[in-house]
């Protein structure tokens, strides 16, 4: 073996060209994958009975804040009490229950509010319960990180929602009439709306109305 090839070979040897099937590649792209995903930020409603319909409010954004510092806390939520609405309203954070504090009123259900949806009949977004907005969340953070979308997956009530992209996501009620022998749910219908993250309803976050409806009622009552 000549002297020059005896060099080309330890050079080859030293120094070997990355593989593109080497764990620092795909390291580079699970980073770059996952860098496309975001937490949605959370928001605090409260749920009213307005005309018999239930009617979710948000909270202002000071009041929404504080509620989820004290659920981010790590403390135990439960017999956890957050002042709200200038103080006019606890909120008992473990039994997501906001009460009146110096006049009789319903207690009003909370929740803490990261998935919406909207029918064609429905006035404002609604928002999902807590537990299957996580379930969304997790397969929407899959969808974003493997670049797979067209995911669909059924709610509790069997209900069908699909994330075909992070502009388009719909969700299909039950067929009425259908029978109850675990037959799949069929896409049939004129779909609701489904959005991610209170930034991307149509929603007025301030509590002016509110005020001034507890003012009326307090006028009426003295």
């Amino acid at each position: 073996m000549s002297s020059v090839q005896s060099q080309q070979e330890q050079l080859s040897q030293s120094d070997p060209s990355p593989s593109p099937n080497s764990c620092s590649s795909f390291e580079l792209i699970d980073m770059d994958a996952g860098s496309l995903y975001e937490p949605v930020s959370p928001h605090w409603f409260y749920c009213k009975i307005i005309d018999s319909k239930e009617t979710w409010i948000p909270f202002n954004s000071e009041d929404s804040q504080q509620l989820e510092e004290a659920y981010s806390s790590g403390k135990d939520c439960n017999g956890r009490v957050v002042p709200t609405d200038g103080g006019r309203y606890d909120v008992h954070l473990g039994e997501r229950m906001r009460y009146a504090v110096y006049w009789d009123e319903l207690a009003s259900e909370v929740r803490r509010c990261t998935w919406f949806y909207k029918g064609d009949k429905d006035n404002k977004y609604v928002p999902y319960s807590e537990s299957f907005s996580q379930v969304l969340e997790e397969t929407y953070m899959l969808a974003v990180t493997l670049d797979e979308w067209k995911k669909k997956l059924e709610s509790p009530n069997r209900e069908i929602i699909i994330l075909h992209n992070p502009k388009l996501m719909v969700h299909y009620q039950p067929v009425a009439g259908s029978d109850d022998w675990g037959s799949t749910p069929t896409e049939q219908g004129r779909p609701r709306t489904v959005k991610r993250g209170v930034e991307n309803i149509s929603v007025d976050i301030h509590c002016v109305n509110d005020f001034r409806s507890v003012s009326l009622n307090l006028l009426q009552t003295h």
